[in-house]
């Protein structure tokens, strides 16, 4: 079951690292034609969301895998859920359906990291 689950958040933190690198560096404009902010609309949220792509990318392997810390790769994962279930949220309310499939895998991947981590912890 570890190594199943180190594969698990080695996919998690590789599928988080591209758009918190795009959240990041990503101009007004880009964001804006991608449908992530309307024009006239703060960046902030955009950017705080990719540091917390970053921060979780760290946290779901390095504390778990240095043994300083462990607790904190568990709450990176229940993270993880919260962004996917806002991402469904908000693309739901968008009416991007084609995303939704891809967020509720990687939802359930990030829940199944946390739940069995926090397991291991007791």
């Amino acid at each position: 079951m570890n190594t199943l689950l180190w594969i698990i958040q080695g996919l998690l933190a590789a599928a988080f690292i591209m758009p918190g690198f795009g959240k990041l560096s990503g101009s007004r404009q880009q964001h804006i034609a991608d449908g992530h902010i309307k024009p006239g609309a703060s960046l902030i949220p955009i950017r705080i969301l990719g540091i917390l792509e970053w921060l979780g990318c760290i946290g779901i392997i390095v504390p778990w895998l240095t043994g300083i810390m462990p607790v904190l790769t568990p709450i990176a994962a229940s993270g993880f859920c919260l962004i996917m279930a806002s991402g469904l949220i908000n693309h739901t309310l968008k009416k991007q359906y084609k995303m939704l499939p891809l967020l509720t895998a990687i939802f359930i991947l990030a829940a199944i990291v946390a739940y069995f981590r926090f397991k291991q912890l007791i």
